[in-house]
């Protein structure tokens, strides 16, 4: 097989099914084995590369599969920088192919050369040149690994024109696919026990608990064990704008959105009077916290965190205690503990206050519409 050939053998084992581009003169080989490969792999063709990323990154965080995207030399790779920042700012696993120049061209002044490794490394989790049709299997693996595990991020893999045309000399064996990273986040990790037990007690010892949840929580696919561990301890569920949607917004415990993008008041109350804050999924950055301006310390004020990734525990607050790993799996390794600690709580005033700042919220709300619709609608006799 020729190394396109390969690209598109080895994406059929991942299970993509579909990719998003944007043809172009160095993307043609690609294209051949595109057109051999239907309908496995359909192809969405997008006005532009900048579509193609965003493209790709809506379909992973739908699908909770890997997006794929591709564009030519030159221009390509540089319109897809904005998606593919975002991606990997978002935690969303999107990997980039670009075609390229020959090999033979380099430092020539072909035209579209580009330094698309350096372009991307700032941006991805991993940026590479595959130079050699027999490294393509391995750095595909590597790409999928990276792009799905750990931090779910993007991902960029550049192909000259000798990677795409050449003969793979590869035995047929080696074209195979991990299957743990077909979807994401794969090889999720489980917290230490002696912290989750710590962790159960701060939760059962709480007058105030609240859950602030995050995008991470979303991409674990946490909002069962979520919502039934908030049930379990009585405690109200704030989340970010990206972990909005966790549990249904019309749930008793459901306090809507912090942070500076459309906050609702009675969460940031809530915040501001819980005793005990778990973070879940959350990194705690600027927006969820308004610039880091909340939570405010206190003496009897607990700040517990869960994150995937190790180096956003404590990193922008004083943590009481850090838990690192899967936000599914640590929420239902806690649910367990939790339950085998006392009974179920019963909502409690503290929750009745906060219930009716929100009613008194939306009723405001829905006031504020009704009237703003009657100013901006015509009165029947101005109508013709």
């Amino acid at each position: 097989m020729r190394g396109s050939q390969v690209i598109v053998e080895m994406l059929k084992a991942y299970g993509v099914e579909l990719l998003f581009g944007v043809p172009g003169d160095t993307s043609i080989p690609f294209y051949e084995a595109l057109y051999d490969a239907r309908p496995a792999i359909r192809h969405v063709m997008a006005r532009d590369e900048r579509s193609a990323t965003f493209m790709a990154d809506a379909y992973a965080r739908l699908s909770h599969k890997p997006g794929v995207c591709e564009c030519p030399s030159g221009a390509g790779p540089l319109y897809s920088v904005p998606g593919v920042a975002e991606a990997n700012a978002s935690s969303i696993p999107v990997i980039l192919i670009t075609s390229d120049i020959p090999l033979s061209g380099e430092g020539k002044q072909t035209i579209t050369e580009l330094d698309c490794q350096g372009l991307f490394q700032s941006i991805t989790k991993f940026s590479a040149v595959v130079k050699t049709v027999d490294k393509i299997p391995e750095t595909l693996r590597r790409a999928f690994r990276i792009a799905t595990s750990g931090r779910p991020g993007a991902v960029h893999l550049a192909f000259p024109n000798e990677a795409l045309t050449g003969n793979c000399r590869v035995a047929p064996e080696t074209l195979y696919a991990e299957a743990a990273c077909r979807h994401y986040p794969a090889f999720r990790t489980r917290g230490a026990r002696p912290q989750l037990e710590a962790l159960a007690a701060h939760l059962t010892s709480a007058q105030r608990p609240l859950i602030v949840a995050g995008g991470g929580a979303n991409h674990a696919q946490a909002g069962a064990v979520i919502q039934t561990m908030a049930e379990w301890l009585a405690a109200p569920v704030v989340t970010t704008i990206s972990g909005k949607g966790l549990i249904p917004d019309d749930h008793p415990l459901a306090l809507g959105v912090t942070g500076d993008n459309g906050y609702h008041p009675h969460a940031h109350r809530a915040i501001g009077a819980a005793d005990v804050l778990l973070y879940i999924g959350c990194k705690m950055g600027s927006v969820s916290t308004i610039n880091w301006s909340m939570p405010k310390a206190g003496p009897d004020r607990k700040i517990l965190q869960i994150d995937l990734n190790p180096e956003m525990l404590g990193n922008n607050f004083q943590n009481t205690l850090s838990v690192a790993g899967d936000a599914r799996l640590v929420a239902e390794d806690l649910l367990i503990l939790l339950k085998g600690i006392g009974p179920q709580r019963q909502p409690g005033a503290w929750m009745e206050e906060l219930n009716a700042a929100r009613q008194a919220f939306w009723d405001q709300t829905a006031a504020g519409f009704r009237a703003e619709g009657s100013r901006s609608s015509p009165s029947v006799s101005s109508v013709p």
